[in-house]
């Protein structure tokens, strides 16, 4: 009988207790890891912004911590970390450089979303290369036409984070309707098929982020594409073989958390940024301490206080989520639509701490060298995202306080109705 062309590369070489969770210690060794890099990652932080893409040495310092392996498969090498931990990583980097931890969580994040991808399709990407990393974007901004094998992507897709890092793409399209509607996909590219426009991510907040445009004409099989039938039906091919709880989290709201916690983290750099520039600053006006300043007092203990409660979300959350995922209890929708609502709250919580403390700090921390004003440009930019913009959620979450059912109906066409 003849053997198929990829017979090998399909059998999945994970140990047989691969999917049993992470024991608590080695989370807890993950995020020393990661502080340990901290210093360093602060130190890179405005280089970024000047660069318009994380430093090389940056992203070095990331991957030998383990930051975009640790919700990749284990059968390639990855760590499975437990979400309140992966979440708890993002929040810490984003404390030192918030960028950093934007592409952490984009390029981090989609190591997870690469293993609900076929085995074929992961075999693709981390085959000769475990560390390869992917980029996205799932705006369906580009053409797509079915063709023999595959499918044909051409023209433009755009904010593609840590693209200038990444060994791949992920790409949002549309098949145009062939008798029963149109259909989104996300497609799978290699470096090789795409072009990135380096001149195409000017903006304020969020610059070293590199979040940039690409130029795509090429053709995709198949087997690298992700269908929203399998996303919505909870059917993805990965899982046939990447079966550690992580992958039964609840797609959306691990993208909305992963989006806070980078804000969570910039907030919290921000603010410590402030009291440390503020122990020593002195009224031009009045020759008084900051630190005597009773409104700066009150503004700050709210900005702080809010911020802590944003972070104590964390492990609220995705504790009680993480635990009916390793006991095979289904996710229900109230508790996803609790979670993406509650994320896309936490970021604009977050961008309105800090701007508590920026009303009353005064000309100097607009200073370009200042921390304090390049991690709230980074929240703005997060704020905007449309995870960030809260109020689009709030309604599908306030149906469900008064009782009703969430089940979004199912359409093809886009990923709206994936909760």
């Amino acid at each position: 009988m003849s053997r198929s062309p990829h017979a090998d590369v399909l059998q999945p070489s994970r140990a047989a207790e691969a999917d049993a969770p992470r024991p608590p210690a080695e989370s807890a060794r993950y995020l020393e890891r990661i502080d340990g890099i901290l210093p360093l990652l602060r130190t890179n932080t405005l280089k970024a912004a000047e660069l318009r893409r994380m430093s090389d040495e940056s992203i070095r310092a990331m991957a030998d911590v383990g930051v975009f392996r640790a919700v990749q498969p284990r059968q390639w090498g990855g760590l499975e970390v437990d979400p309140s931990t992966w979440e708890e990583g993002l929040a810490r980097l984003g404390s030192a450089c918030p960028a950093g931890s934007w592409v952490a969580a984009l390029l981090g994040g989609h190591a997870w979303y690469l293993g609900l991808f076929s085995q074929q399709a992961q075999q693709d990407v981390w085959g000769e290369n475990p560390d390869a990393r992917a980029a996205s974007s799932l705006a369906a901004t580009g053409k797509v036409e079915r063709v023999e094998g595959g499918f044909r992507l051409t023209g433009r897709w755009r904010f593609l984070s840590g693209v200038d890092h990444a060994q791949w793409v992920l790409l949002g399209g549309v098949i145009p309707d062939e008798g029963d509607g149109p259909e989104f996909r996300t497609f799978l590219l290699p470096a090789f098929d795409y072009e990135i426009d380096q001149d195409s991510w000017q903006v304020a907040g969020l610059q070293g982020s590199g979040s940039k445009d690409v130029t795509v004409d090429a053709v995709v099989p198949e087997y690298r594409t992700l269908t929203v039938d399998a996303l919505y039906h909870h059917t993805e091919p990965g899982k046939a073989v990447n079966t550690g709880p992580i992958f039964d989290l609840p797609w959306m709201s691990m993208w909305a958390y992963n989006i806070a916690s980078c804000a969570i983290g910039a907030a919290t750099g921000a603010l410590d940024a402030f009291i440390d520039d503020n122990r020593r600053r002195v009224s031009a006006v009045t020759g008084a301490a900051a630190t005597q300043n009773a409104a700066l007092h009150t503004r700050l203990a709210e900005a702080v206080t809010l911020v802590r409660d944003t972070r104590a979300r964390i492990p609220r959350t995705w504790g009680p989520i993480y635990a009916d995922v390793v006991a095979g209890t289904p996710i229900s929708g109230e508790t996803r639509v609790q979670a993406r609502f509650e994320a896309s709250q936490a970021i604009g919580q977050c961008l309105a701490a800090v701007t508590k403390v920026f009303e009353i700090g005064g000309g100097a921390v607009l200073g370009s060298d200042k921390l304090f004003q390049h991690y709230l440009r980074d929240l703005m930019g997060m704020r905007n995202h449309p995870i960030g913009i809260y109020e689009n959620h709030a309604g599908l979450y306030a149906t469900t306080l008064f009782g009703a059912p969430v089940e979004l109906p199912f359409t093809k066409a886009h990923i709206g109705c994936v909760l």
